[in-house]
């Protein structure tokens, strides 16, 4: 079985929409799918969790996802900010170096990344080819795991110069790290919805951090404080519905690649070793 692990209904809603999901039962903090596959189909067994943002939401809901669906590979995936300056929104990240920052930005520097959780070669590699596959632009390269959003074009681009990292989000590296404590072997990647130039707006860290977020209400609420923003948050929704469409594109295509193949290609190394 290969589980899905994103934070927020928005990112993987057309994943959902592109197959048989249903419901499963799963603790109120987070939602749970099971893909429905007919009697003898040869396709692959799927199952999607939402976590909610950051880092405790996401390794509570990883652990009890294991333990749950016993998965064979584990993909966690969902929005990034970019940190290089050629990654557009809808673009897609491969991490190729998992690597996580605590503390305050003012303390970030490269001493304190520490050792790198690094995914299992073979997936990395069928991802890849599903990317190449259905067409969408991506770049391979370290995902920085932050404890906060980056909203300022200034800190993203700092992470991509001084730290050499791709892209930046608040879940993927917890999650790989409860895979691998579990030898399950995982991948991630990330759909760039704001480019390192973009500054975000005050509202993104003030939306409820449950999956299903909720986040009509306190727009609206922001924008009737703020009606200058109203160009800022239209650009941000349009690059997060691009960023979905490269992430569901990219699910259709893996798991055609997979199903053809009869099983999923994590080969005899569960995950690689960070030298």
């Amino acid at each position: 079985m290969l589980l899905l692990i994103a934070a927020l209904s928005e990112e993987v809603g057309g994943i959902l929409r592109s197959a048989n999901f249903d419901s499963v039962e799963s603790p109120d903090e987070l939602i749970a799918y099971r893909l429905s596959i007919e009697p003898d189909s040869q396709t692959l067994e799927t199952a999607i969790v939402l976590t909610g943002t950051g880092r405790e939401r996401a390794t509570s809901a990883a652990r009890w996802a294991i333990e749950e669906f016993k998965p064979t590979a584990i993909m966690s995936m969902g929005f990034g900010g970019g940190t290089m300056e050629t990654l557009q929104p809808g673009d897609l990240v491969l991490g190729t170096r998992l690597f996580r920052l605590d503390g305050s930005p003012f303390y970030w520097d490269s001493d304190q990344l520490g050792d790198p959780l690094v995914p299992n070669r073979n997936l990395l590699g069928a991802a890849r080819n599903a990317v190449e596959i259905a067409g969408i632009d991506f770049e391979q390269g370290p995902i920085v795991n932050l404890p906060t959003v980056a909203k300022t074009a200034g800190m993203k681009r700092w992470i991509g110069e001084e730290l050499g990292g791709a892209c930046v989000d608040m879940e993927s590296f917890v999650v790989c790290e409860v895979a691998a404590d579990a030898d399950v072997p995982f991948v991630a990647l990330r759909a760039i919805v704001d480019t390192a130039e973009m500054d975000l707006p005050d509202l993104v860290g003030q939306i409820d951090q449950a999956p299903t977020g909720g986040r009509i209400i306190p727009a609206l609420k922001y924008l009737s404080r703020n009606p200058l923003e109203i160009t800022s948050l239209t650009r941000l929704g349009r690059a997060a519905a691009r960023a979905r469409r490269s992430l569901t594109d990219f699910f259709v295509e893996f798991s055609a690649e997979v199903n053809a193949a009869g099983q999923l290609p994590v080969g005899d190394q569960i995950n690689e070793v960070a030298s």
